[in-house]
């Protein structure tokens, strides 16, 4: 077996001919997009023969200028119970840095699920995940017990996914989600709010882009990323990105509800004229009319209200927007930002609705609702909003290994 640096063209290949699963921050893209952020990384590969065994994305985050911190977030990818070919990629990792002082530490998140859950309850720990901790232990690799939440440059330790069984269908996903999600996505398609994809090349798309993460950075105090980074990402990912927007067409929802009003008027006229005939029971027929009524009042009243919004915000009202990255078996929800005053129509949830679809059309093993912080059962975790609303379609946590580190001799010395 030879630890070397392989190229990202070399990882490309690969991965179309092999069936392992890995995330968006180990694709081949990867480091292409790194480069446009003008971030250095490597490649750090295990070939045997012909056979390309494990490999990691390393990135090189700056640190007081001259020195670095060199992180792989969900990797590397290796087969975790193969524990010869585990010691052997972690200790040439650890090697290939220990001469270069200029790399303060090295930063890894093994991808392997180290706990199995049934949507947030615990079910056990793996056995590859307990042999694997010992192994980096006695290499001197230390646990962080650190994630994304509280350190931007480390991989999130918990996702939330669902495997997409082969049996689900566009057709049948309604029927597997929460009640309340599932009345949410009706109601949306009722009122006609509408998901497209936009282009982020595009100065008015990427303006209504970043105006909707604006809106929530500002609610949850949580930065998130501009226009900027969407198009490098976009040009590293290609068709693996999709950007995708939700909107109320206030005419279109108005035009909508004056022709069920219309539809209303002639059922009410055409009861009132069975009535006046005395063929009909008088008070099943009068409390139908009183119901038509409340209907029409209810309508109108929407009405109203739509127009206003309109006289406010224009005909077109964005309500949200979600980015999602395609690997070789995930769908993964990157992003997403809503603005609040909004929400109650519904658009987070259209969206997710029209991409699971998509997900299941084009056969995708996971849809992947990406991270959420370790605080998954406690009201006060800062995600906890955001958990339950990705709970509602039914998938489970994924508690993978923590971010480990080893330092040069500058590192043990600095407090990083």
């Amino acid at each position: 077996m030879i630890f070397t640096e392989i190229s990202s063209e070399e990882l490309r290949q690969f991965q179309k001919k092999n069936d392992h699963r890995y995330f968006f921050q180990q694709d081949a893209s990867y480091s292409e997009l790194t480069k446009k952020n003008n971030l250095k990384t490597k490649i750090l590969a295990v070939i045997e023969g012909n056979t390309l065994l494990a490999y990691g994305t390393f990135v090189y985050f700056p640190y007081k200028k001259f020195f670095y911190k060199v992180t792989t977030q969900h990797g590397p990818i290796i087969n975790y119970s193969n524990t010869k070919l585990v010691r052997f990629y972690f200790e040439q990792l650890k090697k290939y840095y220990a001469k270069n002082f200029r790399v303060l530490c090295v930063r890894i998140n093994p991808f392997i699920n180290e706990h199995i859950y049934r949507d947030i309850e615990f079910i056990e720990t793996t056995e590859e995940s307990i042999q694997t901790n010992k192994i980096l232990n006695s290499l001197g690799y230390k646990s962080l017990n650190d994630d994304l939440f509280t350190n931007p440059t480390l991989a999130s330790r918990c996702v939330y996914s669902r495997e997409l069984e082969n049996s689900l269908t566009e057709d049948t996903l309604l029927k597997t989600i929460s009640n309340m999600a599932k009345r949410s996505i009706n109601k949306a398609v009722k009122e006609g709010i509408t998901a497209k994809e936009i282009d982020i090349f595009n100065d008015a798309d990427a303006s209504i882009f970043d105006s909707i993460n604006k809106s929530t950075e500002d609610r949850i105090n949580f930065q998130i990323r501009t226009s900027d980074y969407f198009r490098n990402l976009k040009s590293a990912l290609g068709d693996k990105l999709h950007l995708i927007v939700s909107y109320l067409d206030c005419d279109s929802l108005i035009f909508k509800l004056n022709k069920e009003i219309k539809e209303l008027n002639i059922e009410k006229n055409k009861l009132a004229e069975k009535l006046e005939t005395g063929k009909v029971n008088s008070d099943k027929t009068i409390m139908k009319i009183n119901k038509i009524d409340e209907s029409i009042a209810f309508s109108n009243d929407k009405i109203e209200q739509i127009a206003s919004l309109k006289r406010e915000h224009g005909t077109i009202i964005y309500l949200s927007c979600a980015s999602f990255i395609e690997t070789k078996h995930d769908f993964i929800y990157f992003t997403g930002g809503m603005k609040k005053e909004f929400s109650r129509f519904n658009g987070s949830y259209l969206v997710m609705y029209t991409m699971m679809k998509y997900a299941i059309n084009n056969n995708f093993k996971y849809f992947n609702f990406f991270g959420t912080s370790k605080d998954f059962e406690s009201e006060e975790a800062t995600d906890y909003g955001v958990l339950q609303f990705k709970r509602n379609f039914n998938g489970n946590i994924e508690y993978f290994m923590d971010n480990y580190e080893i330092r040069n001799a500058i590192g043990k010395i600095w407090k990083i």
